[in-house]
């Protein structure tokens, strides 16, 4: 091939763009000065096409995740909240009619052995166990009778109820197995602890006003409102805070074993850490007359 052809052709691919753009990205306006013997023009590869993105699939349908048992505070439960329960009986009724009667009208109490009560001015003044005794007067004369004193104390309420059957009843009382079994106007009472032991009570009896509902954080212990008479305040007391005690209403803990037999009492309800409950032998019953 002449040189004059040479040139042509290498004109032919500079226009068509066939040589390796310069540093600025331009292609050569130029061919080479001199010709090089054997030259061969190499034409660079198309540079490749992206691959096409693949469809993108229709979202999954997600599986609704199992309701988890959450309290109002938003904590896992253990159990989940126990529907309210109505008293087990007409004797129970009453009980709770008398104790809302001293609610409602109750203008001056205190925590005292001796019991004075002026029920129309409001004033009761007394311990639990003779709490206990003017209401089951008043309310479950036949349960009442059944302890056998002239004036019962807390240990007289454990022990007439733990000597109880939990099917029938005797001498007006009926023992509970657990708080699976309570209702709102059954009792609970608990001789004193050993590490009480140098205290002049016996132990300690109330009234159980609500349907018992599990402990939000502590598995196998439970919540109940109460009415009671003490020096101390429960959770969410009704007493006034640096007051003489006496009548009132709060919340109490108890713990129990995997039967429901409670072992230990939480003052505090659920304000007190489960470390510092108190083991105690304890008891829920029920009146029967």
């Amino acid at each position: 091939m002449t040189f004059t052809a040479r040139a042509l052709v290498v004109l032919g691919f500079v226009s068509a763009g066939c040589f390796p753009p310069d540093e600025a990205g331009h292609p050569p306006s130029v061919a080479p000065a001199e010709p090089v013997p054997g030259f061969r023009v190499v034409v660079p590869p198309p540079a490749p096409t992206p691959a096409a993105e693949p469809a993108a699939r229709p979202p999954r349908r997600l599986l609704r995740p199992r309701r988890a048992l959450r309290t109002r505070s938003g904590l896992r439960s253990w159990h989940p909240r126990v529907a309210s329960r109505k008293p087990a009986n007409g004797v129970a009724r009453q009980v709770l009619a008398v104790v809302r009667r001293i609610e409602s009208g109750l203008t001056r109490t205190r925590y005292q052995s001796v019991t004075r009560v002026r029920a129309k001015r409001g004033v009761y003044l007394w311990d639990c166990s003779g709490m206990a005794d003017w209401i089951l007067r008043r309310s479950a004369r036949g349960a009442r009778r059944g302890l056998r004193k002239w004036r019962p104390l807390a240990r007289d309420f454990y022990y007439a109820i733990a000597r109880s059957p939990t099917k029938g009843q005797r001498r007006g009382w009926r023992r509970l197995k657990g708080p699976g079994d309570v209702r709102p106007g059954d009792l609970f009472a608990w001789l004193k602890p050993p590490i009480f032991r140098r205290r002049k009570n016996t132990g300690h009896v109330g009234f159980i006003l609500s349907t018992p509902q599990p402990h939000p954080r502590h598995r196998n212990v439970w919540l109940m409102r109460v009415a009671d008479a003490s020096r101390f305040r429960h959770e969410k007391d009704s007493r006034k805070a640096g007051g003489g005690g006496g009548f009132g209403t709060g919340i109490i803990a108890f713990q129990v074993q995997s039967g429901g037999r409670p072992v230990a009492y939480g003052w505090y309800g659920s304000l007190q850490s489960i470390a510092t409950f108190v083991p105690t032998k304890i008891v829920f019953g029920r009146v029967t007359r």
